[in-house]
């Protein structure tokens, strides 16, 4: 019996090892599997894949930071500069080092009270939606002073730093500011169209001028930083560095003490003057006035600024040159002339009877001399701006030869000046009429036409392209303000240079003759010079009333207008003059600045 019980037992302990050694070579099998596993899992990862997830690591561990570049330089024709950059100090706000935008903010408003508040507010708002680890900069220039002030207490401003940067200067403030443009923060509309690539650590771009036409060769390439940062995104060390590559420093054809003398001169009166060298097409100084201060728009204008700018009645932000759009009134006169001396309308010196108005169809057209010129012919007509001899040549030429003849001196169309925006005016025309009015086009329009004025409307640019086309005889030479930029040149056909000659001289009576209209400042005439004042009409007076400027209200004042250049062989100075509402006389301005000119160049060649 009892050795039966133990031959049980040992078959009961037979059974119990081997269920172990069962369990315990499947627990061995998959801890080899598993083991296998890992091993096949951790080769995957440190052998096949090593540098894909080396690379993640590394971005996790090195941040790349732009190093923005410095913007170029702008210099004038004698290398005086224009646009600089100037070193400023601004606070850096990393969002994930601090513990509240709102407060911190608010914390800095306290410690630097002359941070406008605006600012403060808009920037709230953008910090809040930025990037967790991309520092940002507040668009406040610090003063030196509180630069000092924060470096004080930075300690208490965990997540804000002080940075030293550069921004944008305008040493000469109001000076060529409608040719030079400004720079401004880039926003929203343009980041869209922009290449990101293009503007890395770089918050500003060329908005108008100069500035953004060339804003390729000024805006220069953001160079990168990789930095060591820790758990928190702090930067712990500098790695590798890519410096930035600079801006091209550009330089413009205007000259600054031609420029600053026209702008004294004009004060704050409403003028466009725009003067070139007529066979380089240069342009020597670009005078939009009143100006502003483009330095007021670098980091944002504040509203109240740009109220004040908006509600000048100067109106002050127009660029006259580029935009300004006038009759030409009685300048367009010589243009007119040689159009019809070239298409054999009228001989040179065939005379007609002025008294004092054109009569056609039961309507008068009034002279703006009462009482009429008497028998004028062509040279007398333009030296005496005979409204007569013109409203009759215009009838005889008709609209479409007007037109067909003007717009290759750059009427109607825009003259490709290296800025953007320009406007085109209206050289009128039977198909302009019909495709912009719907209506039928009428003779006493052209009547009208042939003295500037009606439908007409041009541009300072234009006026000054096609005075240059003049004095260059024909040669057609695009106005620009790029230094050494090339332009393809093209010709007006000429059927007789004797024409042309025939109208500059009769120009030049203008200035000289016994009844010139600009006769009585003849006296300040230092170089021999060929001309044409102009009157444009702000409003319309009746056939029967008079002009008396004494009584009407000065905004609406006629426009004075000139256009001439000088020496009359050789031309070296060519001049367009817009004095609005009349202020002051746009023929004696002209002599004024030729004069500054010319003798500034005679005293630099001796």
């Amino acid at each position: 019996m009892l050795y039966k019980h133990r031959q049980d037992s040992k078959k009961e302990l037979d059974k119990q090892k081997k269920i172990f050694r069962s369990r315990l070579y499947i627990t061995l099998f998959f801890s080899i599997a598993l083991f296998m596993l890992l091993l096949g899992r951790m080769a995957y990862l440190q052998i096949i894949n090593f540098q894909q997830y080396s690379d993640m690591s590394e971005v996790n561990r090195i941040s790349i930071n732009p190093i923005t570049p410095t913007r170029g330089k702008i210099y004038d024709r004698n290398n005086i500069i224009l646009a600089d950059n100037k070193p400023i100090f601004v606070l850096s706000f990393v969002k994930k080092e601090l513990e509240n935008i709102t407060t911190s903010l608010a914390d800095i408003k306290q410690l630097l009270p002359n941070i406008p508040q605006r600012i403060i507010t808009s920037f709230t708002r953008k910090l809040k939606s930025a990037n967790q680890y991309k520092p940002l900069h507040l668009p406040y220039s610090l003063s030196e002073k509180e630069a000092a002030i924060f470096s004080v207490n930075s300690y208490k401003f965990a997540g804000i730093n002080l940075n030293a940067k550069q921004k944008r200067h305008y040493p000469l403030k109001k000076l060529a500011a409608h040719a030079l443009g400004y720079v401004g923060r880039i926003n929203q509309k343009e980041v869209k169209r922009l290449n990101p690539q293009d503007y890395l650590g770089i918050d500003v771009i060329g908005k108008l001028g100069i500035e953004e036409q060339y804003e390729n060769l000024l805006r220069g390439q953001a160079g990168v930083q990789q930095v060591e940062t820790n758990a928190r995104g702090k930067i712990i060390r500098k790695l590798e560095t890519l410096p930035a590559i600079s801006g091209q420093n550009i330089q413009i054809t205007i000259d600054v003490k031609l420029q600053q003398f026209i702008e004294n001169y004009l004060g704050d009166k409403k003028a466009a003057i725009i003067v070139t060298e007529p066979n380089s097409g240069e342009i020597l100084a670009y005078v939009s006035s009143p100006g502003y201060d483009p330095n007021l728009f670098i980091d944002g204008i504040s509203q109240k600024n740009y109220s004040k700018l908006l509600k000048n009645p100067t109106k002050p932000l127009i660029n006259r040159i580029l935009n300004g759009q006038y009759p030409p009134a009685s300048t367009i006169k010589p243009f007119i002339a040689l159009g019809a001396l070239e298409n054999r309308v009228i001989p040179f010196y065939k005379e007609i009877y002025d008294p004092g108005y054109f009569k056609f169809m039961n309507h008068k057209y009034r002279d703006w001399k009462k009482g009429g010129h008497g028998l004028v012919d062509m040279q007398s007509a333009i030296e005496q701006s005979c409204d007569t001899y013109f409203y009759q040549l215009g009838l005889t030429m008709g609209i479409q030869m007007i037109h067909d003849y003007l717009e290759p001196f750059g009427f109607g169309k825009k003259t490709n000046i290296d800025l953007s925006g320009e406007s085109i005016g209206i050289l009128p025309s039977k198909q302009w009429k019909r495709k912009k009015k719907n209506k039928t086009w009428f003779h006493g329009e052209t009547i009208i036409v042939a003295i500037g004025q009606g439908y007409f409307s041009t541009t300072p640019l234009q006026l000054i392209k096609a005075t240059s086309i003049l004095a260059n005889r024909g040669k057609v030479i695009t106005p620009h303000l790029l230094k050494y930029s090339k332009k393809e040149l093209e010709q007006i056909p000429i059927k007789s240079i004797r024409n042309w000659d025939r109208i500059i001289t009769s120009m030049e009576k203008v200035m000289t003759g016994r009844r010139g209209t600009a006769r009585q400042y003849s006296a300040k005439l230092k170089y021999n010079m060929a001309g044409k004042t102009g009157t444009s009409q702000v409003f319309s007076i009746g056939q029967e009333d008079s002009y008396d400027a004494e009584t009407i209200k000065n905004s609406l004042r006629d426009h004075s207008l000139f256009i001439g250049f000088a020496p009359i062989k050789n031309p070296t100075i060519a001049i367009t003059v817009i004095i609005e509402n009349a202020t002051i006389k746009a023929a004696s301005t002209a002599i004024d600045i030729v004069n500054f000119y010319l003798d500034q160049q005679n005293k630099e060649s001796k």
